[in-house]
């Protein structure tokens, strides 16, 4: 499946600052953007308000033409938009193959509850096929009957996102994936990420680490106090003045 993601006029404010000041973004389909800027700039808000763990005071988000302003974000899960959080949330107790399954559950409907509990399910081949297949993406099948507290964070990271990617979203955004990644999972993630790309899936990331952002972002953003000051290729825009400033110290 595949999908277009689009903000438009998207506003949010705490208090007299406003976090997200005006935002319009398109996030297509096959491709890879990213959202740069310094802490603060207001790109962990803009996802809670894309998501809806946040409400946004003005603007919309559409998916493929669907507005899902005001929904929760249940419903905008299951209108095909997937997410990891900065912080990893994992169930610690349950097998990496069982993690990646909440996400395919939940994509089929089935409350999590019943899954935990082992209650009949006649979607559950279904569900761990695609469990089975995310965790051979990722390179984690060694792992799969691995409890996920026992994994090293970047570990972790990883089944985060193939949770989200087992829900078959249409747009998937992640909040900093390379983040306590070793070099050989950051290249390992970033040949899935363009591979995703490539099948059709639109990706929004937030990232810091810039070799990672160019080498696999077709389109970059660059966000200050809550608004989008440079659009275009991410070596374009880290070129330009007021990137080097932030990234480099350069004046």
């Amino acid at each position: 499946m595949s999908g277009s993601l689009r903000i438009t006029g998207l506003r949010r404010q705490f208090g007299g600052v406003a976090a997200v000041d005006g935002v319009d973004l398109d996030v297509p389909s096959g491709a890879v953007t990213a959202l740069i800027g310094p802490n603060g700039a207001g790109k962990t808000t803009l996802f809670h308000c894309v998501t809806g763990i946040d409400t946004a005071d003005a603007g919309t988000v559409t998916l493929s033409g669907k507005e899902l302003s005001g929904l929760p974000p249940h419903v905008r899960a299951r209108a095909g938009i997937a997410w990891t959080f900065q912080r990893i949330e994992l169930f610690a107790g349950l097998t990496v193959t069982e993690n990646v399954r909440v996400g395919a559950e939940n994509r089929r409907g089935r409350p999590l509850l019943a899954g935990l509990l082992g209650l009949p399910d006649s979607r559950g081949a279904a569900t761990r096929a695609t469990a089975a297949a995310v965790l051979e993406r990722l390179g984690l099948t060694p792992l799969a009957d691995v409890p996920a507290g026992m994994l090293p964070g970047g570990t972790m990271r990883l089944v985060e996102i193939g949770r989200a990617l087992a829900a078959e979203p249409t747009v998937l955004l992640l909040d900093e994936p390379a983040s306590g990644l070793d070099d050989d999972q950051i290249a390992r993630l970033a040949e899935v990420l363009r591979a995703l790309a490539a099948d059709g899936l639109a990706i929004l990331l937030v990232e810091h680490d810039m070799r990672f952002v160019t080498g696999v972002a077709d389109h970059a953003h660059l966000m200050v106090a809550g608004r989008i000051e440079l659009s275009g290729r991410p070596d374009e825009v880290l070129a330009a003045p007021v990137a080097r400033e932030i990234y480099v110290g350069e004046s």
